[in-house]
């Protein structure tokens, strides 16, 4: 890979969805009957979209590429990413279509939440946006909504040296070339089981690698996580902190994580950074509330961290 040009502030695009979430709070879901909802919002959502609003928070420049249709829905989520500073000219329209949105249930009782989709609509009168600024970045988030978006905004990183940080679903048969053009998957546990490895996290990482990833990290909630690189192996603790809400939390680690990488970190420090954004977000109701800016983060890994992190200034 091309070495790339180390910057005070990273550039960092990310190619898939970005929606709208319908964030309902209760103790319970009374299937066939009424609950009563304790808390209410209405918030920006999406795997790279969060995860562009997180490395935003933590300064970076964010270029995001996706598709949203001129309705309301695309109307708000546009104006939300466009306030945390993420540049849109990368947004295709979807031409008479609706922009994905989302219903989500969290659990008040321990901050598990349930998620209800509405895909986008009209996807195939879309035209793929210009990728040329990819060139110019130092690293790409991808996720698999948009297997087309995603295989040719990978395919264009891969061509100049910009490393891809993916955040997949568990269908390998949505989107399977795209693997040859990644650098780094964080995939859920679920992942594991998808590819035969249910029970046995070591083979599943090592099954990873051979699919084409060089750096391959296995999210398990309030277990922590997995990783291996070819810097070797190892696995972190999750961050104890009161759980409110654990929307968005996937996406905040991938987000954190590529801004980790942008700056040159070894895997390990981009790990833990990444868990410490993904824990202090869970504090705070929303998948985007409660994402931290660097120094807020700085101060939590000061206090809580397993590595050394006195050295790291904002910027």
């Amino acid at each position: 890979m091309a070495a790339r040009t180390k910057r005070k502030f990273p550039r960092i695009a990310g190619a898939g969805i970005c929606c709208l979430d319908h964030i309902f709070v209760t103790p319970q879901i009374a299937w066939g009957g009424t609950a009563r909802v304790e808390e209410y919002r209405v918030q920006g959502g999406g795997l790279v979209g969060t995860a562009l609003v997180a490395c935003a928070r933590l300064g970076a420049s964010c270029f995001l590429f996706s598709f949203l249709s001129h309705d309301e829905v695309g109307a708000q989520v546009a104006s939300e990413l466009a306030a945390e500073g993420i540049k849109l000219e990368g947004v295709a329209g979807i031409p008479q279509g609706t922009s994905p949105f989302s219903f989500i249930h969290v659990d008040s009782r321990s901050g598990e939440r349930t998620i209800f989709h509405r895909p986008a609509a009209g996807l195939e009168r879309a035209v793929l946006p210009d990728l040329g600024r990819i060139a110019e970045c130092d690293v790409l988030l991808v996720d698999d909504y948009y297997p087309e978006l995603a295989l040719a905004a990978a395919g264009t990183a891969h061509k100049n040296g910009v490393p891809v940080v993916a955040d997949l679903t568990v269908s390998l048969s949505k989107c399977p070339d795209l693997f040859r053009e990644i650098n780094v998957l964080i995939a859920p546990r679920a992942f594991a089981a998808q590819i035969g490895y249910a029970g046995d996290l070591p083979g599943a990482l090592q099954a990873i690698h051979r699919l084409g990833p060089e750096t391959a990290l296995i999210t398990l909630g309030r277990e922590g996580y997995m990783y291996s690189s070819v810097d070797g192996r190892g696995k972190g603790k999750a961050f104890k902190v009161a759980v409110v809400d654990t929307t968005g939390a996937g996406d905040a680690f991938h987000g954190a994580f590529a801004y980790g990488l942008a700056r040159r970190w070894e895997i390990e420090r981009c790990a833990e950074f990444a868990a410490a954004v993904a824990a202090i977000k869970c504090t705070k109701p929303g998948g985007r509330t409660g994402l931290p800016t660097l120094p807020q983060t700085v101060h939590f890994l000061e206090r809580n961290g397993r590595l050394d992190w006195s050295n790291l200034k904002a910027g």
